[in-house]
């Protein structure tokens, strides 16, 4: 089997698809920990910019990934399934990513957020990956509320991040193949 041809395969896709994200899922992994265990020591607002920061820097992978990707499945595979593996896995990354920065912010200042009718104070990590998750669909239920700019800037990346990637993977749906 060619270089050219290695994708074709879903088995060769996976393994592709994982070896190529590794550095991702590090750079993910690594700006996390910071994220968590780091920066809620620092004063607040150097701690915010940090956050941010690391933010923009784990986005910036992951869209690298996202594109890199989509384009080899066009150039070389255009089998759906492989589109809907890369977006479900993009998705499962992005929402994960955005928790940890929720968590981190949160960590930092419980003000950032209100829950309910008061002040957020007993937030979890299953909290905010709920929040992540309704924030990447759009739903908006408005029972966890970001209120301050940071946590606010964090919701715009959050839905930006969203947007760029599927609407870049759905301009580009008509150039894949369904199996039949």
């Amino acid at each position: 089997m060619s270089k050219e041809k290695d994708i074709e395969t879903t088995t060769a896709f996976y393994g592709q698809l994982f070896n190529s994200s590794n550095y991702v899922i590090a750079v993910v992994l690594i700006a996390s920990a910071v994220q968590l265990y780091l920066v809620p020591k620092l004063e607040t607002s150097i701690a915010e910019i940090i956050l941010i920061c690391l933010t923009i820097t784990k986005i910036g992978f992951i869209i690298a990934l996202a594109f890199n990707q989509l384009m080899k499945i066009i150039g070389q595979s255009h089998i759906l399934i492989h589109v809907l593996t890369l977006f479900g896995y993009l998705i499962a990354l992005i929402v994960i990513s955005f928790s940890v920065d929720y968590c981190a912010l949160y960590l930092i200042e419980s003000s950032h957020f209100k829950y309910g009718d008061n002040p957020a104070t007993t937030l979890s990590f299953f909290d905010m990956f709920y929040f992540s998750l309704i924030t990447f669909s759009s739903v908006g239920y408005g029972d966890i509320v970001p209120i301050s700019i940071t946590a606010k800037t964090l919701v715009i990346l959050e839905v930006t991040v969203r947007f760029f990637v599927l609407v870049f993977g759905i301009a580009n749906v008509n150039r894949i193949k369904v199996n039949k």
